[in-house]
């Protein structure tokens, strides 16, 4: 029973061999990379033409395929190009040019116009510098200056002193007074300017709740002994604030400043609260 079951099976298996060595043969020659060398003849919009020796042939490029370097072939250079067959056409992997790259352009300097005679220049030793020699003459060259001359030593004459002539002692006048005669006004002296009032240069510390801020000033309630003042106080470059900010209003700070031209000018303004 087992034996009349077995011989199906084998035709079956018998059959199938072939079919497995054909699709095992196709999926071989799909993967298999051919090369090809030769000169790029044509190209194509998906084409290139490739002549080797006396035969041509056309591989299909495409997006995949890839060039060294980074350029489509033009046509009259050598290359070498890896395909695959895909039903019977010549799918290019990878296309390498062999032609080497023109040199750059480069610039060189005109030649010399026609007519032009050459020579050979003998080469001569260095001429060795000597000194120049004087020049004698009576009048000094234009050259030269004049030295200056040193300046003459003054002598210090004797002092004389002049005989003093004793004037005669002269009487006072007698003033007689004239009925009507207006008398000398005395000269005003000269009034002595006061000294200015010296500023305070002591620093002062307040303590107060922000109550008005300006670009160039603060206000500052301050309550002392139970009365309430409130004190302007000029601010500038010059003034630190701790933290580095202006105090907004109604923050509570610590002002230390000094009497300046009848203001108050604030050095640190802190914020307490």
């Amino acid at each position: 029973m087992y034996r009349k079951k077995s011989v199906p099976v084998r035709l079956v298996l018998i059959l199938a061999i072939p079919g497995l060595v054909f699709t095992l043969a196709a999926t071989a020659q799909a993967y298999r990379i051919c090369t090809v060398n030769g000169e790029v003849v044509g190209n194509g919009w998906r084409t290139m033409m490739v002549k080797t020796g006396s035969q041509c042939s056309t591989v299909n490029v495409g997006w995949r395929t890839k060039y060294t370097p980074n350029r489509r072939p033009c046509v009259g250079e050598r290359v070498s190009v890896d395909f695959v067959l895909v039903d019977g056409h010549m799918k290019a992997t990878k296309v390498v040019s062999l032609t080497p790259r023109p040199a750059p352009v480069r610039c060189y300097p005109p030649p010399p116009p026609p007519g032009t005679v050459c020579r050979q220049v003998s080469e001569k030793a260095p001429e060795v510098c000597r000194p120049a020699k004087p020049i004698c003459s009576r009048t000094p060259p234009p050259h030269v200056t004049d030295k200056p001359l040193p300046p003459k030593k003054r002598v210090a004459k004797p002092e004389t002193t002049k005989p003093v002539k004793e004037k005669p002692e002269t009487r006072p006048e007698r003033v007689t007074e004239t009925p009507g005669a207006e008398e000398p006004v005395p000269e005003r002296k000269p009034e002595e300017k006061r000294a200015a009032p010296v500023e305070d240069k002591v620093y002062k510390t307040i303590v107060g709740e922000v109550v008005a801020s300006s670009p160039k000033s603060l206000s500052i309630r301050v309550t002392e002994e139970g009365t309430t003042d409130v004190l302007p106080i000029t601010v500038g470059l010059k003034t630190k604030f701790i933290p580095f900010r202006r105090p907004t209003v109604g923050e509570k700070v610590q002002v230390e400043y000094r009497v300046e031209n009848g203001g108050k000018f604030g050095y640190t303004v802190k914020v307490v609260q």
